[in-house]
């Protein structure tokens, strides 16, 4: 007999995991998203992406804006649920919802847990240079990512990676993980293991401000912000009074002399390379956008605001 599972997810990060279970034989017997929210310049509402999945499959979807409610409780309850999976919600699940199917609630966490706990490991990994993370499939108990652990799955993170690129790599090998730790852990075949809570780490909550570059800092350390947090909530700085978003940049560890931190210059061996002094070495700025502009190249930048060149970014 089919087991009965609910998925509960909202953004388009779990889309592939929800199709997954679909591909697979596992279609939920409902969907459970965060209510519709504006989006855009227009502020239309949309439905979340998950729920615009569950209803092309024919999946009810359940919206809920509270899930501590008591009236959540019940509706979940009548569902009567083998397992629960998760996957970027948006919401803590409380005691009351874990404890209703058998076979618990499941979660999908993009780190080596307990690395990276939290709301934005895939940011930290990359902001702590980390040369390798993975996917975790936990039970969820009532601490944030504390859970025991079912399967966890490790790659290597590139030198490059970016926020995009590892987020598509969490879910290449995250998708066909989940439907074969869903599948062991049903039939018995799974040993919870607990974490070690001596070697967790813990993420922030990224805000609008989280992305303003502190040029104090190495040149290494600023580069991976600019991985990190593009597009959002991007990096940037402020340059001749108005705010100026890093889009791309290469760190140059070559010492520089007679330019504070912050200095935008230009390279004396290629005239064409723009530059940004950091604590240690500089910032190569390969793409960059001006407050209400489009983005522009290294090259654009040097041809219609040369007027910028020796001033500091702060």
């Amino acid at each position: 007999m089919r087991h009965r599972i609910i998925f509960m997810g909202t953004p388009a990060y779990a889309v592939p995991y929800l199709e997954g279970l679909i591909e697979a034989g596992m279609k939920p017997v409902a969907v459970i998203s965060q209510p519709d929210r504006p989006v855009g310049r227009k502020q239309l509402i949309e439905p979340t992406p998950v729920k615009a999945c569950a209803q092309k499959h024919g999946i009810p979807v359940l919206q809920q804006e509270n899930l501590r409610t008591q009236h959540s409780a019940e509706k979940i309850r009548e569902l009567k649920a083998d397992l629960i999976v998760v996957v970027a919600f948006g919401q803590i699940i409380p005691k009351s919802i874990l404890a209703l199917p058998p076979k618990g609630c499941i979660n999908v966490h993009p780190s080596l847990l307990p690395r990276h706990r939290g709301p934005s490991p895939l940011q930290e990994t990359i902001l702590k240079g980390d040369a390798r993370s993975g996917v975790t499939i936990m039970l969820i108990d009532e601490k944030v990512d504390h859970g025991d652990i079912l399967r966890q799955e490790s790659f290597s993170v590139h030198a490059t990676e970016t926020f995009e690129s590892l987020r598509k790599k969490t879910t290449t090998h995250g998708v066909p993980l989940l439907v074969k730790t869903i599948n062991d852990w049903i039939d018995g075949t799974i040993t919870p293991q607990a974490q070690d809570d001596t070697q967790a780490t813990y993420t922030r909550l990224l805000t609008r401000d989280s992305g303003k570059i502190d040029w104090k800092l190495s040149c290494e350390e600023i580069e991976r912000s600019v991985r990190a947090l593009n597009p959002w909530p991007g990096t940037w700085t402020h340059c001749g009074g108005k705010r100026v978003k890093i889009l791309q940049a290469q760190s140059c560890t070559t010492p520089i002399a007679n330019h504070a931190p912050g200095t935008i210059f230009q390279s004396s061996e290629m005239p064409r390379q723009l530059m940004i002094a950091c604590g240690r070495g500089s910032l190569s700025i390969e793409r960059l956008q001006m407050e209400g502009k489009r983005g522009l190249s290294a090259h654009e930048f040097l041809a219609g605001y040369k007027e910028q060149l020796g001033s500091i970014c702060d």
